[in-house]
């Protein structure tokens, strides 16, 4: 009953976890449509400028600005129409003073021509336009790399990758990326109870919980099954799983009964990084390292599971591939007091309070994290160990997770 005496604080199992020398994850090479939602393993800059060429950003009439020099109401200026342009056109043309060309959006100015003037504020005439507006040079035109400019950083390495950076590398010249592999976390759960033979038979929710949460592209959870209370059994599953994964993750069997094995079938086989945390929910969170890859023990109750993982997997991933925080966050305001627990760092689940969403407050009073609870929250608080919680109207950070 005295496992969890010298427990570690939050920072203190973060610092290990981030400081540890894992195995490393490999890079990949993908093409750029494949890549949605990986994490970069290079920096990439525009190999071209986008656009490349002056383009109109109008439907209208290309023309030498020079030529609107004075045009009104009272001085209409007439300008000859020589020909018409589409985007994607490989149509030359030369344009003399005092004439112009039908263009169409996306459609490259042809030589000479300096502006664009909209459709709807010229007006034809035979053979050609009259305008009564003078344009500066530049109107409705879009410049060579206005919108990304040659050598420009469209990604950082360890950046996920966004929809909007595809699309900016395959326009300016890219169309493979260096990724890191997809992460391989086997996920399996421990305890009697979960097998049908047992009279007080449940199911085994923890497992699906993981991979549900967790599952990305750029991480890839695997079920691997169930153990019964065998220090034995969890030991061999373990040994057996861990060369096909790059992560071990075990629901269950971390608490002080009879019953939880983890910690005696993980001591004669891997190295131990931490045995219970100072956190609430998942104070019984371990991790440990076999073959310099990191096994996560952690509660059988799902919320708790999931909770425990939350704090601690991002720091890994962030270890082993450089990746930077994505998490979804936001400042917003208390509408009520929020406790916890002094010298322990404290998830609090919280949902918007009022009709504006710029105000929170705690879904439960309770100290533990009930299944319901999750499911009422809109995000997470997290407390640190040296607080004793906020009060009424205090900003904090708060952290998304639907």
């Amino acid at each position: 009953m005295n496992r969890f005496v010298n427990i570690k604080g939050y920072q203190e199992a973060i610092s290990l976890i981030s400081k540890y020398k894992w195995n490393p994850i490999c890079d990949v090479t993908a093409n750029l449509p494949g890549s949605l939602g990986m994490i970069s393993a290079e920096d990439v800059f525009a190999k071209i400028p986008l656009p490349t060429r002056e383009r109109s950003l109008v439907d209208g009439y290309a023309i030498k600005s020079l030529d609107s020099t004075g045009a009104s109401r009272e001085n209409p200026v007439h300008l000859k129409l020589i020909g018409r342009k589409e985007a994607g056109s490989g149509k030359k043309f030369n344009i003399a003073r005092g004439e112009c060309i039908e263009i169409y959006t996306g459609a490259s100015l042809p030589q000479g021509c300096d502006s664009v003037i909209m459709a709807e504020d010229a007006v034809v005439v035979t053979g050609g336009i009259t305008i009564t507006e003078e344009l500066s040079a530049g109107s409705n035109v879009s410049k060579v790399g206005e919108d990304i400019a040659r050598d420009f950083q469209i990604i950082h390495k360890g950046d996920q990758i966004g929809s909007f950076q595809i699309t900016a590398m395959l326009s300016t010249g890219t169309a493979r990326i260096r990724v890191k592999k997809r992460i391989d976390v086997g996920v399996f759960s421990t305890g009697n109870e979960l097998f049908s033979s047992s009279p007080d038979n449940i199911k085994n929710t923890a497992e699906t919980a993981v991979k549900t949460f967790f599952e990305s592209p750029f991480l890839k959870v695997t079920r691997l099954g169930k153990c019964h209370d065998s220090a034995e059994e969890i030991s061999k599953k373990v040994k057996h799983s861990i060369a096909s994964m790059d992560a071990i993750v075990i629901t269950g069997g971390t608490s002080l009964g009879r019953y939880d094995l983890v910690p005696e079938a993980l001591s004669g086989i891997a190295e131990i990084l931490f045995g219970g945390v100072r956190i609430r929910p998942g104070r019984t969170a371990a991790l440990y390292s076999l073959s310099g890859k990191p096994v996560f023990s952690v509660s059988g109750f799902p919320s708790s599971a999931i909770i425990s993982l939350w704090l601690f997997l991002p720091h890994f991933i962030a270890a082993v591939t450089g990746m930077h925080d994505v998490s979804r966050k936001k400042m917003m305001q208390l509408a009520s007091r929020l406790h916890s627990k002094p010298g322990y760092t404290t998830v609090i689940p919280v949902r918007n309070s009022d009709n504006s969403r710029m105000k929170v407050s705690p879904v439960s009073s309770k100290g533990s994290v009930r299944m319901a609870d999750m499911l009422k929250a809109d995000g997470l608080v997290v407390v640190p160990d040296n607080v004793e919680g906020y009060s009424e109207n205090e900003t904090v950070e708060v952290h998304e997770v639907r």
